[in-house]
């Protein structure tokens, strides 16, 4: 699949072409990905919507007079983490993890695992969403959306040895839930 690129100046002129093609291209996926990062579905109809449009606005003030579907998609999670993370209350306590050391034993509890491939999107993002605010943003961001460690802990202001124990107990918490079931 190739990527659609979009000139700034289509926008700008009254095409509705330009506009539509990304509505067409780009907004289901990024519907997808808000029902991800999301506690409910209401949040996430409501949400794609407003950083949709952010994410549009965003670009078109940047200087680069071309983007594509990956930078827009990547301009809206980027929104949609900074909205969920001004609006989270009453999980402070549970997501301030300092690390000051790393240990060397890396455990990746997905590999060769069953339990993830008989899996439905619905049934991983019921799973996904039992975690506490932050984990579920950074699980979202380094496992399904490929972020890196360092890209994740400057989005989100945290530092990243921070990240990385997240993301093991994101791992862990996911994984737990998921076999719990199985």
């Amino acid at each position: 699949m190739t990527l659609q690129v979009y000139n700034k100046q289509d926008f700008f002129h009254q095409k509705t072409d330009a506009l539509n093609q990304l509505i067409e291209n780009v907004f289901p996926l990024c519907k997808g990905i808000a029902f991800r990062y999301c506690k409910t579905d209401e949040q996430a109809n409501e949400w794609t919507k407003h950083c949709f449009l952010s994410a549009l606005k965003e670009l078109l003030t940047k200087e680069s007079e071309e983007f594509n579907d990956d930078i827009f998609t990547k301009q809206f999670i980027i929104c949609l983490i900074k909205k969920i993370l001004e609006n989270r209350t009453g999980e402070l306590i549970a997501d301030t993890t300092i690390v000051s050391v790393f240990r060397k034993k890396e455990a990746n509890l997905f590999a060769n695992s069953e339990y993830y491939k008989n899996l439905s999107p619905e049934e991983l993002i019921q799973h996904i969403r039992k975690l506490n605010t932050l984990q579920q943003v950074i699980f979202n961001m380094i496992v399904l959306d490929g972020f890196s460690v360092q890209e994740t802990a400057s989005i989100i202001q945290h530092n990243e040895l921070s990240v990385k124990a997240l993301i093991e107990k994101a791992r862990y918490n996911v994984f737990s839930s998921i076999k719990s079931i199985v």
